[in-house]
């Protein structure tokens, strides 16, 4: 009876232990051949919180750590002469063809009967004006940009020089970051009453010429004129603040509307060394993407 029943019982742990294709062991039981792997680690519990990772903040790109923040800082003007000489091209075209046309008309009533030489003298004055315009313009925006204008910060705050006023800026009066236009009007506006449409089209030109909007550093501010500045200058920065200002005499003046802009001084400012001072002094400001 024993001998009967042992090929049986062998066959039947064969089949249990086989699978369905290939014979290939299944369950717990690994083949002879093979290697038991180790056990892997365990599923994590989805309701236990996991550790947060502490990244080092950086908000400028770069840690911001080692910088001495007491030492005063002086940066240059970045800005190039030929580049600011491109949005006056419209004003010089203006200028050439309305000294081109005036002289014309002068030369013309002087030497009525040759309409040529009119003509000639006109082109030939109006380039002299325009390029004697473009050299002082030019002479004036290199002089500024490489020896006078510079940019300080302080540990009490900023201070902005372009050989006309010096522009002092707390950093606990520093109210915001805003989009304005950089450029400083000019003093020089055409009387419509006297020049008529020609006065209107040359402050339309002269209009689109100061026209250059970048982000600034908007504050309680103090201008102070400095020795040896333009009188033009100074009056355009009176007329800025609405007659209340009296640069032109000599006179410091105090606004809320202080402005600095320190893409002048720095392509990346906000990821770059204003931006560090900032804040470090101010970090509730939020500063431009």
């Amino acid at each position: 009876m024993k001998n009967r029943l042992q090929p049986f019982c062998g066959a039947t742990i064969r089949q249990v232990t086989s699978g369905a294709s290939g014979g290939r062991p299944f369950g717990r039981f690994p083949e002879p051949d093979r290697p038991v792997p180790p056990p892997g680690p365990t599923s994590p519990d989805p309701t236990r919180p996991r550790p947060q990772v502490r990244q080092p903040y950086q908000p400028f790109g770069r840690s911001d750590a080692g910088l001495d923040f007491t030492t005063p800082v002086e940066l240059r003007c970045i800005l190039q002469p030929t580049s600011e000489m491109r949005r006056m091209i419209p004003l010089l075209v203006f200028t050439f063809l309305f000294a081109a046309l005036v002289i014309a008309v002068i030369v013309g009533i002087i030497v009525p009967d040759v309409a040529a030489v009119s003509f000639v003298a006109g082109l030939v004055g109006g380039a002299v004006v325009a390029g004697s315009m473009y050299m002082r313009l030019k002479v004036r925006l290199t002089r500024t940009f490489g020896e006078l204008q510079r940019l300080r910060l302080m540990p009490h705050g900023m201070q902005r020089t372009d050989g006309t006023v010096a522009i002092d800026m707390p950093w606990a009066t520093v109210s915001r970051i805003e989009v304005r236009n950089s450029a400083l009007p000019s003093s020089r506006r055409a009387n419509l009453a006297l020049a008529g449409a020609a006065g209107g089209v040359a402050n339309g030109v002269l209009a689109a010429a100061q026209t250059k909007v970048a982000a600034g550093i908007v504050g309680r501010a103090t201008l102070t004129p400095l020795p040896g500045a333009s009188r033009a200058r100074l009056k355009a920065h009176d007329r800025v603040s609405g007659g209340r200002a009296h640069l032109r005499r000599g006179q410091s003046h105090t606004t809320e509307q202080g402005l600095i802009f320190p893409s002048e001084f720095e392509a990346g400012w906000v990821h770059g060394t204003v931006g560090a001072w900032l804040h470090h002094y101010r970090p509730d400001l939020q500063l431009p993407n």
